[in-house]
């Protein structure tokens, strides 16, 4: 796929950006500890060891984790642990249009104007409190998509984009930004996803010159979660009104 021109929702050259959003996959962190892969002792034959973390205003790194398994299924909370690819400059002899290279997930612009890359075949596991407060860009919608692609072909080598993507992308970007306004209205994380699990209002019908009938709308049975994709418009006015309430 074609990688996209613009694929920061935010991007700051300092953290803390977007501070009611929730910690999401795609967003880029400055300052957390990164372990790198295990060298064998020079002095013990046989012998590995896990170099120490590497800190300060060059360790960055990418939250490559998808939510269903970095949070809790009962509790929404981040895991102790979360899988962070280490971000360093590009390659110099590797740019724009960022076409091959999958074992690198392009940062375009990401610092100072500079190009960097987050190296997926290196990920490790970073406590999720060392992120708190960290956060220096994360990913829009089209940014996410790639990538869920730049995953796949990374480990898969599969050579075409499924739709999956598409969708997965658009449903994880319409609950993350949902979340942030529920965030900045209450002040808290707490409480959004039980109202996501709760039931859809429905979608208003339209008149033949395509006018919304009021009070049209008919609760289908299903939770917002199920028809967060199609109903995003829907979804996000009754949330607005649920905030106001």
């Amino acid at each position: 796929m074609r990688f996209p021109a613009a694929p920061y929702l935010d991007r700051g050259d300092e953290p803390h950006v977007r501070p009611a959003r929730p910690l999401w996959q795609g967003d880029v962190f400055l300052d957390v500890p990164l372990v790198g892969p295990a060298q064998p002792d020079p002095k013990q034959a046989g012998t590995w060891r896990s170099p120490k973390p590497r800190t300060g205003p060059k360790a960055l790194g990418l939250f490559i984790t998808h939510p269903c398994a970095s949070r809790s299924q009962e509790t929404h909370k981040l895991a102790k642990h979360v899988s962070i690819a280490p971000v360093v400059r590009r390659p110099s002899n590797w740019g724009p249009p960022w076409e091959g290279w999958y074992e690198y997930f392009p940062l375009p612009g990401l610092r100072e104007g500079e190009d960097y890359v987050a190296k997926l075949g290196e990920a490790c596991p970073v406590p999720t409190e060392a992120l708190a407060e960290c956060r220096i860009a994360c990913l829009n919608r089209d940014g996410l998509e790639a990538l869920f692609h730049r995953l796949a072909m990374n480990s898969l080598r599969f050579p075409e984009t499924p739709t999956h993507y598409t969708t997965e992308a658009a449903r994880l970007t319409h609950e993350i930004d949902l979340w942030e306004r529920w965030s900045e209205i209450r002040a808290t994380e707490d409480g959004f996803q039980d109202w996501l699990d709760g039931p859809f209002e429905g979608q208003i019908r339209e008149d033949a010159e395509g006018r919304p009938i009021a009070g049209s709308a008919r609760p289908t049975g299903g939770t917002r979660r199920d028809v967060l994709v199609w109903n995003y418009d829907e979804i996000s006015t009754e949330l607005d009104a649920f905030l106001c309430s």
